[in-house]
């Protein structure tokens, strides 16, 4: 018992703080630019698949088959180490967003065209008597409604985010692991770190689990299940 409490003083020393912090840090700003690029390309995706756009529809679908069927380790290889051989070259930063974001937006695509799919058919037919599009219907009206219902399954996506940034590390980016590893290799803490390290993220994913719940509350006040569908 001395011995462990002697090794997490050890940790909590020095500039090993410091490094946690950085590489928290890091780790946020990784996982939120991902979530950006995933809800984006995401949305597109299910909007493409859900009212069966000529060609993109397929090509969307063929992305996410693709995609969810290739280890996220691995596509963070090809994006870091195999891209430059076609003579694009990125940063780990650039890269581990980018990866993260397009394996997400896969299943960000999912949740869209199931929240799209659990909108009334009315409401679209509604919107289109007034006047307006279909993406434009699509846009101001089926999305807003779609995104209500898919925020509880967004909020586990981002969690998803969050734990696989993890990865980020495999393309020298600093981050909360690999900050962590360094420290294991300069104090020999094995249980110490990666016991402080499984914390962190149990607490991140934590507080972000109860924000969302939360906010699906306040979301869900007045709302009732809708009977009919549009697709």
């Amino acid at each position: 018992m001395n011995d462990l409490l002697t090794g997490f003083r050890t940790i909590f020393s020095g500039e090993y703080p410091r490094l946690l912090l950085s590489g928290l840090g890091l780790t946020l700003a990784v996982s939120l630019c991902a979530l950006g690029v995933s809800v984006v390309l995401g949305t597109v995706l299910g909007v493409v698949r859900v009212f069966r756009v000529p060609l993109l529809g397929a090509l969307g679908n063929a992305y996410v088959e693709v995609v969810r069927g290739i280890p996220l380790i691995v596509l963070l290889s090809v994006i870091y180490y195999g891209l430059p051989a076609l003579g694009v070259t990125l940063d780990g930063f650039p890269a581990a967003v980018l990866a993260l974001g397009c394996y997400s937006a896969a299943y960000t695509s999912e949740i869209v065209r199931g929240g799209l799919s659990s909108v009334p058919a009315g409401q679209i037919e509604a919107a289109r008597s007034l006047g307006l599009s279909r993406w434009q219907a699509v846009r101001h009206v089926a999305l807003p409604q779609a995104w209500r219902v898919a925020l509880p399954a967004l909020g586990n996506e981002f969690v998803s985010l969050i734990l696989g940034s993890s990865l980020a590390s495999a393309v020298t980016l600093q981050e909360l692991f690999s900050q962590g590893r360094y420290i294991t290799n300069a104090t020999y803490r094995q249980f110490e770190v990666y016991a402080v390290l499984a914390f962190v993220y149990f607490v991140l994913t934590f507080v972000l689990t109860r924000l969302v719940r939360t906010l699906e509350r306040r979301l869900g006040r007045g709302q009732t299940l809708p009977e009919r569908r549009v697709i």
